[in-house]
């Protein structure tokens, strides 16, 4: 109960904190990845170890993984819908092909990941995403998102081939039981021009198995250049999961590094 308190009091600190820059920000155009807000027109980020974003217009933007594309193809698309009562509303549309990836880790010795008995057929995920963001501070900004993703499987996936790891299990599991929902809370803000801070929490809910559940929690400390070119993130990612293997517990690194090229 004590460590609640505290993370409750720091929550707190934070929001009070930021609330003392009061000049309305130009950051709310970019480093947007889980928020409503989309990049705008022309304007590209290239991230080293996240996905990497291109303004299609000023409210529509495609992004991509550049270091899973070729393993794993993953590609979406957001489109802002406009903003009421301080309210912006977007959705994301993607489409993931993980067959390459599946069959390249099903092998014997380093980097096998599954059994090289199991056949992996030819599979694609489609999903679908809503968020909603809003500014309740003059430096902070709170998203929720809430999604559904279903597969199309040439043959039925063999239970035994799952990647029992954070990360990919939760994002695979629905090409075994279908369909797949995703929900989460985004929080962000500065505490000055340059350093910010960002606090998530992602659920996976799964359909037609007890393992059905799993929670991601992710909190970084952020500097941003004040020309918008660069953004380098340093924090955790929590992960917990109810696997075929048991539940589990993960604590990570998480390191990103992102280039802002254009408006």
């Amino acid at each position: 109960m004590n460590n609640i308190k505290r993370i409750f009091l720091w929550l707190i600190g934070i929001i009070a904190f930021s609330n003392l820059y009061s000049q309305q920000p130009e950051w709310e155009k970019y480093w947007n990845q889980g928020t409503a807000y989309t990049q705008p027109k022309n304007r590209c980020e290239l991230s080293l170890f996240n996905f990497s974003s291109y303004g299609l217009s000023d409210n529509l933007e495609i992004s991509a993984h550049p270091l899973m594309f070729f393993l794993m193809p993953q590609v979406q698309v957001k489109a802002g819908w406009g903003e009421k009562s301080g309210v912006l509303l977007a959705t994301e549309h993607g489409i993931l092909y993980p067959t390459f990836f599946m069959r390249t880790v099903a092998t014997k010795g380093i980097g096998g990941l599954i059994s090289s008995e199991f056949s992996i057929p030819q599979m694609v995920g489609i999903y679908n995403r809503i968020i909603v963001s809003h500014s309740p501070f003059n430096n902070a900004i709170i998203s929720a998102h809430g999604g559904i993703t279903f597969s199309v499987n040439s043959e039925t996936m063999d239970p035994g081939s799952s990647i029992d790891l954070p990360i990919i299990y939760p994002r695979l599991a629905v090409f075994y039981n279908q369909p797949a929902f995703d929900a989460g809370v985004d929080f962000r803000g500065k505490f000055t021009p340059v350093f910010g801070w960002l606090l998530s929490v992602e659920n996976f809910i799964l359909s037609g198995t007890a393992y059905n559940w799993f929670l991601q929690n992710k909190g970084v400390l952020a500097y941003t250049s004040r020309k918008e070119k660069l953004r380098i993130e340093a924090g955790y990612k929590l992960f917990y999961g109810r696997y075929p293997s048991g539940p589990q517990w993960h604590l990570l690194p998480d390191i990103n590094l992102t280039f802002g090229i254009g408006k």
